[in-house]
């Protein structure tokens, strides 16, 4: 199985970090690095962007658009090989010791999308489900981090045909529901991003994210009626939502904790 590192030309250390934390559970061979989008470029450009399309957002930072098309590029890569499954990874995860074991058992056909890291926040979630051992819960509401997660070859299609215009963050694209593809959250997650938790020997300092790397650049909210209809689907799906349970995805025992949500 193919682990894809998405990583900066300009920041090759966070790949050698990358390859040193899964060498120490022995899957630095399948590491691949993907060059990430880098919104920095003077010539950076998102062809799937699309603005002031009455979607989830009226605009996205150019940060975030740059890390939208720089995972879109892996699902390419993924989508190319019949009947497989991949990881996707940014450059700042820590892993668990049980990872090897998640990719034995993972069934990343079945499922289609599978969160595999944690975050440090509540979330709603579905009835629990068994995958050879480890729980599997239905993503019902967006979900923050798409730091690590399984996509198989189907499911990449999916997300290209659905993404070729996007005006919408990757988390909340990503794991929401659509037609064949119901992604899921593990439990405990085998992975998690650094600046969800304390890492170890940082004395609390949080680290940086690709996410949260400076970006100068506005995201309008949009004109007062797309903020209106915004607020409607909002309540909305908060009204369906009744009657799920909230959990934040515990982490594998040797992950470091989370810091305060």
């Amino acid at each position: 199985m193919q682990i894809f590192v998405i990583n900066l030309d300009r920041s090759p250390e966070r790949f050698s970090a990358m390859q040193t934390e899964f060498a120490k559970v022995r899957l630095e061979q399948h590491l691949n690095r993907i060059s990430a989008i880098d919104a920095t470029d003077p010539g950076f450009a998102a062809p799937g962007y699309t603005p002031h399309s009455w979607r989830d957002r009226w605009e996205l930072k150019r940060s975030e658009q740059a890390v939208f098309e720089s995972h879109r590029a892996v699902w390419r890569r993924i989508a190319d090989i019949e009947d497989t499954v991949g990881i996707v990874c940014e450059d700042d995860i820590f892993v668990s010791t049980a990872f090897p074991s998640l990719l034995a058992a993972l069934e990343g056909q079945h499922f289609g999308v599978v969160k595999l890291d944690g975050f440090n926040a509540m979330r709603r979630y579905g009835p629990a489900t068994e995958m050879n051992g480890w729980q599997l819960r239905a993503i019902v509401e967006p979900v923050p981090s798409a730091a690590c997660y399984a996509v198989s070859s189907a499911a990449a299609r999916r997300l290209l045909a659905d993404g070729e215009t996007y005006c919408e963050t990757l988390d909340d694209f990503v794991f929401r529901a659509r037609t064949g593809v119901d992604p899921v959250q593990l439990f405990p997650a085998v992975a998690v991003q650094q600046m969800c938790c304390i890492s170890p020997g940082s004395e609390g300092v949080q680290e940086t994210s690709q996410r949260e790397r400076q970006d100068s650049s506005k995201a309008a909210k949009g004109p007062a009626p797309y903020r209106v209809v915004k607020e409607i689907r909002r309540s909305l799906r908060k009204r369906n939502l009744r009657g799920f349970e909230a959990y934040m995805p515990a982490l594998c025992d040797d992950l470091p904790r989370y810091r305060d949500a």
